[in-house]
């Protein structure tokens, strides 16, 4: 039974009175408590107005504004720890409601004021290209190339166009870079800030990295036959266009069921240049992430665009290629001059100005590259 006299302590009644026999109530131990739980005299109301009057003057003296200013601060810092940055433990928080939605009001207030951002992550280190036009744009690319579940991006969203900036940013990703698989994505925000950001992949690890592998090595083959060395750049890019336009065939089944609106895997791999460069097929965007694999291993400047076309060898959406070559981006579309086994390959739409006729059937959007980036693209 539990001990009259102290809490914390059991004490054996033996029918007639109280006997010497004690156990602590939490360990069950026999005994007195142990030396590191002192034994808790009962609470009386009375004595809390009697403890405030026993303060010494030491006491008082060290009981000062400082200490207990410097214990808010770090109880305040803590908390802005936990909550501002996408942890499992914040995350629980806000998920079953025991984060309020103006947890983060201080901490909002401050980055409004122009208080100094968050450092910013240390990016993957990863053994595949990285080319994205802004720092953002590569730390993205990075963390999908090693398939980061949660992605911090708190340091990127302190600013009113911080989602904004972030979904601009993915967007590029996505499109300019051939060992990104990935299909969409989740944004976790606290109080309206987006603080992480949760990739949807297309593929496992273990796939994905295969993926990877298989497409690193059929660039790797495709400089190899292509001895680009002693070529200047303009040969080169029409080598690799040459070498992506016979590598594979056209998926017109893919294309079908894309205009169906259909997402499967079938769909997935002809976006990818392992379709064109791997498996032998793909549709548009395949050829142009074939294109631009090979481009960057060969040390040249070329960048996807996307878009739609409205009249051609496919209409509809529509991707293709620009290059830099001596100062001017030129449009390259290896879809379009893939004609089947027709030798030498077609070259309608190699190194083509801008302005050329052969492209009034389409138009660029902007999805393809940070906006502040496309006029360094060639618009």
């Amino acid at each position: 039974m539990s001990d009259p006299s102290q809490v914390g302590l059991e004490r054996w009644w033996d029918g007639q009175r109280w006997t010497t026999r004690t156990r602590d109530a939490v360990t069950l131990i026999e005994g007195p408590p142990p030396a590191w739980r002192a034994p808790a005299a009962p609470y009386r109301a009375a004595q809390r107005s009697a403890w405030r009057l026993q303060v010494t003057e030491q006491e008082r003296a060290s009981f000062s504004l400082g200490r207990v200013a410097g214990t808010v601060t770090a109880i305040v810092v803590i908390a802005a720890l936990v909550l501002v940055f996408d942890t499992p433990f914040s995350r629980a928080l806000h998920a079953y409601g025991f984060l309020p939605d103006d947890a983060l009001s201080v901490v909002a207030a401050a980055d409004s004021a122009g208080a100094v951002p968050a450092a910013r992550p240390v990016p993957a280190v990863v053994e595949h290209p990285v080319t994205g036009s802004t720092e953002l744009v590569r730390y993205l690319e990075a963390a999908m190339i090693a398939r980061e579940e949660s992605i911090d991006i708190s340091s990127w969203t302190a600013g009113a166009e911080g989602v904004a900036a972030v979904e601009d940013a993915m967007l590029e990703a996505l499109t300019q870079n051939p060992y990104v698989f990935v299909q969409g994505w989740q944004t976790l925000t606290l109080n309206g800030r987006a603080v992480s950001l949760e990739p949807e992949y297309v593929y496992d690890a273990e796939e994905t990295r295969a993926r990877q592998d298989a497409t690193a090595a059929a660039v790797d083959e495709a400089l190899t036959v292509l001895d680009l060395g002693a070529l200047g750049p303009a040969d080169q890019v029409t080598a690799i266009h040459d070498y992506v336009a016979q590598a594979a065939t056209y998926d017109y089944e893919a294309a079908d069921l894309i205009n169906a609106g259909e997402r499967n895997l079938q769909v997935a791999q002809s976006q990818e240049a392992y379709g064109i460069l791997v498996a032998g097929s793909a549709v548009c965007n395949g050829y142009a992430q074939a294109f631009k694999a090979i481009a960057d291993a060969a040390g040249l400047e070329a960048v996807t665009v996307t878009g739609q076309a409205w009249s051609g060898p496919t209409s509809g959406g529509h991707a293709w290629n620009r290059v830099l070559i001596d100062g001017h981006w030129l449009v390259v579309d290896a879809t379009w001059d893939d004609g089947g086994d027709l030798a030498p390959v077609p070259d309608d739409y190699l190194m083509v100005e801008p302005g050329d006729p052969a492209l009034i059937t389409r138009d660029a959007d902007s999805d393809w590259a940070v906006d502040g980036s496309i006029a360094g693209f060639g618009g």
